[in-house]
């Protein structure tokens, strides 16, 4: 199990459901609908998505979890991806676990997820601090946001 130092602490608290299967903690995604291992940065996951679907009303149908992308001849995969009403995507959003920093290497990271994707927002998180990022690929500008960006206000 967590440690209570490990809990949370930008996303609201939820009503998560935990199982255990051959000794091993499994929390239930509601975007995949199915239960995934508890580490803590999946922790962080569920918190995430908790809080743009409950509390941020984004549509589950837009939502991606785990999407591989080539870059550079390697596979990779995001965390999240939200995806607008035309289908392009529109948020990257990397999880890292409460005890992970969140470094300009994590940032680089997103980046050239962002690159491949065009996404107009990009969001790093360990839980106890967001960085949002909004990206003009145009202007190669990127300004760091507050909140999070509303769905509905960009789509």
């Amino acid at each position: 199990m967590l440690a209570t130092s490990e809990l949370v602490a930008v996303f609201p608290a939820f009503d998560y459901k935990i199982t255990q299967k051959e000794g091993k903690l499994y929390i239930f995604d509601g975007i995949s609908k199915k239960y995934r291992l508890l580490t803590p940065e999946e922790w962080v996951r569920q918190h995430c998505l908790n809080y743009l679907t409950k509390h941020l009303n984004y549509p589950t149908s837009t939502i991606q979890i785990e999407r591989s992308h080539k870059i550079d001849q390697l596979n990779r995969r995001t965390d999240i991806q939200v995806f607008d009403s035309t289908g392009k995507v529109f948020m990257l959003i990397e999880c890292k676990a409460p005890h992970v920093e969140i470094t300009s290497i994590t940032f680089q990271q997103a980046s050239q997820y962002q690159k491949k994707n065009q996404a107009k927002y990009v969001v790093l998180t360990n839980g106890q601090e967001n960085h949002i990022y909004q990206i003009d690929s145009n202007k190669q500008e990127t300004t760091q946001l507050a909140h999070f960006p509303s769905y509905y206000e960009n789509n």
